[in-house]
């Protein structure tokens, strides 16, 4: 007998056996042994999913000797023509080769003639959307008044372009793309039973390239048997799919996180003297981030995770490292360099600025949190107003609670102040720096680094807060001191301002009404002069005036 491929060897035969569209074999199922049996169908769905695969099962089902039954049996004379393609009483129609008028009115013809053998005759019609609008408006008839013996199963790959008259006369199955999981368990079985050795590193990757296809993922596992034999190593599997190493984006990951560009340039390069695509290298990070995702939001167990089981320990530690906003920040900046490749002249170009990118990613602050350092009053953090009945006080006070005030500042040791420590600091992070540069003074007291902002500056002090910015102060000061510091920033108490005392009555000023450019210079000067826009200026080192406009 000559050589039967993977995915004609392995393709399922009966509903149990049916992979990753469970609710649409238990609908058919229920509908078989209720004798509900619609007169139409219409599988929808991306290639390799199961759709014709389905049809025949349901055509086995309902002229099996033993039927109408929901597990075939496959050994009478119906059922094995099914499976063989050879069946006079199921009839497959490709669309894309019999898409015109003259082959619907033969098939309308067809209708007319009860079963030759079967208690039903099946038409299964594939890519039913290549046929054309006359072959369409010839079908719609036939499909509306069938023949009780008659039963359609339509299939299509491009839903949106099946008439809306078509999908009304139809029971509609949407079958879904098969999950990175469920592709990786069935050719893990199939491999199994062929006696084939394979590792999860190379099966998880043979699933990752299938998209969401078994028919693919089979036809792939077909391809790395010819080239390795018995035995398939992770390493063929992966040049057979110009697919990049599975350690080397966990090298790319952990540069990223780790801020070293040039390890990340290094990496890239790695990938680029190999031959491999760049794009290749994009989409299979996004595939790595979105893992990271996935299992920060809903843990490493979860069926939207698409990685084997050895890597799940690893993507969670990693993904323990960063935050929700960074992985998906990492994402966008994937996304958009991938769309800069396309048809690039210069891809290496776009490959590096992209993974640089994702590099500085990490260094910036969410808007939300620099729009909340300036929010006036409601900032948490903000000094709680003095007592009314006490006098106001002088010492500073903690800009928040997780950081305590422990006394009056120390004088500073000798070598730490704070022209050093902003120069420290600014060998990581230039912005921290200039943060820290607002403060008043850095002193040390003990155990303690105690960074010290004037009244007013709670924008500057609120976004030194970030748990980075509070690590890079840290070892900036362990450095000066040779040993650990814990960091407190503090922001002193707003004076309030003495009662003044009433004004003496004097006659009510002669209004003049300002001209319309004189109106908008004061309230342009109001604005300006607000505490919150001047702290907003001074984080982000404007150094003109800007421009107020109103907004129309």
């Amino acid at each position: 007998m000559s050589y039967q491929v993977l995915a004609r060897k392995w393709r399922p035969q009966t509903f149990a056996e049916i992979v990753g569209q469970g609710a649409t074999a238990e609908t058919l199922k229920n509908a078989i042994s209720q004798n509900r049996i619609a007169h139409a169908y219409l599988f929808a769905g991306a290639r390799g999913v199961g759709k014709t695969t389905t049809a025949r099962i349901l055509a086995k089902a309902l002229n099996c000797r033993q039927g109408p039954t929901v597990k075939p049996c496959n050994d009478c004379a119906s059922c094995r023509e099914v499976t063989s393609g050879q069946s006079i009483d199921v009839l497959e129609i490709d669309a894309a080769s019999n898409r015109g008028i003259d082959e619907i009115r033969e098939l309308r013809e067809s209708v007319r003639y009860r079963a030759a053998r079967d208690r039903y005759k099946v038409f299964i019609i594939d890519e039913v959307h290549m046929l054309t609008t006359e072959a369409f408006n010839a079908l719609l008839k036939t499909l509306e008044e069938p023949p009780e013996h008659v039963v359609f199963i339509l299939a299509t790959t491009e839903l949106h372009k099946v008439p809306g008259t078509i999908l009304s006369r139809c029971q509609h199955f949407n079958f879904r793309a098969i999950s990175h999981r469920e592709i990786y368990e069935r050719l893990a079985l199939i491999a199994g039973e062929e006696q084939v050795r394979i590792g999860e590193q190379a099966l998880s990757a043979i699933a990752r390239a299938s998209e969401g296809s078994l028919r693919d993922g089979e036809s792939l596992l077909d391809q790395a048997i010819s080239l390795c034999g018995e035995d398939v190593k992770e390493e063929q599997v992966r040049d057979l799919l110009g697919v990049v190493p599975q350690q080397l984006l966990e090298d790319v990951a952990g540069a990223v996180i780790a801020r070293d560009s040039r390890q990340v340039l290094a990496l890239a390069d790695q990938v680029l003297t190999s031959g491999r695509n760049p794009q290749q290298l994009v989409r299979e990070l996004m595939g790595h981030f979105r893992n990271l995702l996935m299992v920060k939001i809903a843990g490493k167990d979860s069926q939207l995770v698409s990685a084997p089981s050895e890597e799940l320990a690893r993507l969670q530690t990693v993904s323990a490292q960063l935050s929700e906003e960074d992985l998906t920040r990492f994402f966008q900046i994937l996304v958009a360099t991938d769309g800069n490749l396309r048809g690039s002249a210069h891809p290496r170009l776009h490959l590096e600025l992209g993974l640089v990118r994702m590099v500085q990613a990490r260094r910036l602050a969410a808007l939300e949190e620099l729009l909340a350092a300036f929010s006036g009053d409601s900032t948490p953090g903000t000094p709680e107003p003095p007592a009314k009945d006490g006098p106001p006080r002088s010492a500073p006070s903690p800009s928040s609670a997780v950081f305590q005030d422990s006394g009056p500042p120390a004088p500073a040791v000798a070598g730490t102040g704070l022209d050093r420590i902003c120069e420290a600091v600014s060998k990581e992070s230039r912005i921290a720096a200039s943060m820290l540069g607002q403060a008043l003074e850095a002193v040390v007291a003990g155990d303690e680094l105690r960074v010290r902002f004037a009244a007013g500056q709670h924008g500057s002090c609120e976004l030194l807060k970030t748990p980075e910015n509070l690590e890079v102060i840290a070892r900036a000061s362990a450095r000066l001191e040779g040993r650990p510091l814990k960091v407190s920033l503090l922001v002193d108490e707003e004076q309030p301002s003495p009662e003044a005392p009433p004004p003496a009555e004097v006659p009510p000023p002669v209004k003049v009404m300002a001209p319309e450019d004189e109106i908008e210079r004061q309230e342009s000067k109001r604005i300006l002069e607000d505490k919150r826009v001047q702290s907003f200026l001074e984080v982000f080192q404007v150094q003109e005036e800007p421009e107020v406009r109103k907004l129309k």
